[in-house]
């Protein structure tokens, strides 16, 4: 029993699962104000949530980038007790996002971020099935 190529790669098309992809577009943008001497990111939390990654992971990142104090409040907000420009923050964000949600295989953002035994951190994308060793945090 012969099949056409054609026929082949169509049915294992249709089989495959959808893929949720995510363009630089669809990336999330900050929204930063400020309240006395402390920089407040709003929509922190729902950031992390579209980029599958923990907020206390980006949270520790961004401070130590800047070296600043922070923390994050119960609404999901990242507050530094500091002064940061609106382009800092966005440029140590993508930034973040460059080095551990985009995967370097195929370009996808639709990754994870798994940590293993001690200071190895995995980045898992869910599209090409690649795993790469990313720097720990």
């Amino acid at each position: 029993m012969l099949y056409d190529y054609d026929k082949l790669l169509d049915r294992l098309y249709s089989r495959l699962p959808p893929k949720r992809s995510m363009s630089a577009y669809d990336l999330p943008v900050l929204q930063i104000e400020y309240a006395g001497t402390h920089t407040v990111v709003r929509n922190f939390a729902e950031a992390c949530d579209r980029l599958r990654r923990e907020p206390r992971v980006v949270m520790r990142f961004i401070l130590r980038e800047l070296a600043m104090p922070g923390a994050v409040d119960e609404r999901g907000q990242l507050v530094i007790y500091r002064k940061v420009t609106p382009h800092t923050l966005q440029q140590l964000f993508t930034r973040f996002i460059e080095s551990y949600v985009k995967c370097p295989t195929c370009g996808s953002y639709d990754t994870e971020l798994h940590r293993r035994k001690g200071k190895i951190w995995i980045i898992k994308c869910l599209a090409c099935g690649a795993e790469t060793f990313a720097r720990p945090i």
